[in-house]
């Protein structure tokens, strides 16, 4: 039964170190990926919530955003909750891949 609960706490260790991880090389990617001469386009915050981990009480959660370029929706995580569906923000984007986006900030 011990050996269950050490493999267990384990499992749980490497899932918080991974989950940590892949946040960081996503951000990483980003920032590298959408180049030195980024496109910049209005975009409208849509009704997709993206909830924010570590809120056991009150799940605080972020909308979407979405905009279109050449007839294909792109959308991202706006990253600000105070952000309502129907707003409006400016997001940068890779020219070549708009898949690949994220919001600017009012600091830029």
């Amino acid at each position: 039964m011990k050996r269950i609960i050490n493999i267990a706490w384990l499992a749980i260790a490497a899932i918080i170190i991974m989950y940590v991880i892949y946040k960081i090389a996503m951000n990483s990617f980003t920032n590298h990926f959408i180049g030195s001469n980024p496109q910049k386009i209005k975009a409208v915050i849509i009704n997709h919530r993206n909830y924010e981990p570590n809120q056991p009480v009150k799940a605080e959660f972020t909308y979407s955003y979405q905009f279109e370029i050449n007839g294909e929706k792109y959308t991202g995580n706006s990253h600000d909750i105070s952000l309502k569906v129907g707003d409006s923000i400016e997001v940068k984007y890779n020219q070549d891949h708009p898949s690949i986006n994220k919001p600017l900030k009012s600091k830029e």
